[in-house]
C-alpha cells in the first residue's frame, strides 16, 4: 500500500516528484512548487468554454490537482489536462478585494485637512494622497 497525504476524512495519493528532467517546467511542476496558494484557475471545456474554479491549492498529481474551496468547505479535484490559465493571488487577497494600497490613498484623501482638498482640485484621488502624505513627512 502507498503512502497517503491526508487531511481528516479527505486523501490522495502521496505527492509525486516533479523536479525532473521530464517534468522541467511543466505545468505540473510550476503548481507543485505553488501548493497552499490561493489560486484562480480557468479550464477548457469543450470546443469554447471556460470554466473557473478557484481556491487553495492542496494537493498536484501527473494527472489532477485538488484545490480546497474554504468558502464551501470541500475539495475538488481537477483534470490537469484542461488548466489553460492559472492565476495565483497575492497572500491575503481574494478575488474582488480591494488592494490595501487602493484603501490607503482613500483614506489619506478623506483625512486631508479641508484646504488641502481645495487646492487639489483636478487631482486624481491618488496624486491628492501623495501630496498629503509627502507634505506631512516634511514637518
Amino acid at each position: 500500500m502507498s503512502e497517503m497525504n491526508t487531511n481528516r476524512d479527505f486523501q490522495v495519493p502521496a505527492t509525486q516528484n516533479f523536479n525532473t528532467e521530464s517534468f522541467t517546467g511543466s505545468m505540473q511542476q510550476v503548481l507543485q512548487e505553488n501548493i497552499g496558494k490561493y489560486v484562480i484557475i480557468e479550464f477548457f471545456m469543450g470546443t469554447s468554454t471556460l470554466q473557473q474554479k478557484e481556491g487553495y491549492l492542496y494537493d498536484v498529481a501527473a494527472q489532477y490537482i485538488v484545490l480546497f474551496d474554504e468558502i464551501n468547505l470541500h475539495y475538488v479535484v481537477c483534470d490537469v489536462f484542461s488548466i489553460k490559465f492559472v492565476t495565483f493571488l497575492l497572500p491575503n487577497y481574494r478575488p474582488g478585494q480591494v488592494p490595501a494600497l487602493l484603501e490607503a490613498l482613500e483614506n489619506a484623501r478623506q483625512n486631508m485637512p479641508q484646504e488641502t482638498s481645495q487646492t487639489s482640485a483636478g487631482m486624481t484621488p491618488a496624486q491628492a494622497a501623495f501630496n498629503y502624505a509627502t507634505r506631512n513627512n516634511r514637518r
